[in-house]
This record gives C-alpha cells, structure tokens and sequence, in this order.
C-alpha cells in the first residue's frame, strides 16, 4: 500500500514537472516572436513620428489596430494585437498587442508589449 501512495506521488511530481516545462518553453517562444514584432515596428517607426504618419504606415501595411484614448477623447495610443497568453483558472486568455504611445504633441514616444487580461 504504501508502495501504491509513494508511486502515485512521484508520477503525480513528474506530470507537474513535465507541465510546467511545458509551459515555460511555450512562453519563452511567444515572448520571442513578441519581441520580433516590437522589433519590426521600432525599426519601421522611429520615436518622435507624428501621430498621422503612424496611422498612413498602419493603413499602408493593412494593420488591423484599434485607437486607444485613456481618460479623455484623445487617441494616447494605437495597439495592434499580436497574440495571446494562456489565461488562468480564473482568467481568461491574455490579449497581446503592440502598443505604440503618443506624447501629448501627437508624437510617437514609446512602442512596447501591453497585455490586457479578464479575471473573475
């Protein structure tokens, strides 16, 4: 009997393990091929383009974005969803975008990853 609890402890230990592993290395690719898309638009864009060339090189490239405002009717930033990450037990999956932030003159100041995510 106590051979049977032993066992099963040890099998239970080694699936955890093989998941978490699992997991790990399907993060580290995502946040990979997130960093290239950062990336391409850093290269593409350089900080200090006006707001309106942003949206041209968008439109251009037929880039799906959504015009984020924050406290007010001005766009602060434009995000382009570029994945998700796998949500939690009370979560539901995270949604990955580029962000590429304004300053308040209309001029590019930032680009980053931004995740968003829904919890209970």
């Amino acid at each position: 009997m106590r051979k049977i609890v032993t066992l099963t402890i040890v099998g239970a230990a080694v699936l955890i393990s093989v998941w978490l592993i699992g997991s790990n290395v399907g993060q580290s690719r995502r946040n990979s091929g997130y960093r290239t898309a950062v990336a391409q638009f850093q290269r593409d864009l350089p900080i200090g383009t006006p707001k309106e060339e942003v949206r041209r090189y968008l439109d251009s490239h037929n880039i799906q974005y959504y015009a984020a405002t924050r406290g007010g009717s001005r766009v602060e930033a434009f995000e382009i969803k570029i994945g998700e990450d796998p949500g939690g037990l009370a979560c539901e999956p995270w949604d990955v975008s580029v962000a590429l932030e304004f300053s308040p003159t209309d001029l590019l100041r930032q680009i980053h990853i931004r995740r968003s995510d829904t919890c209970l």
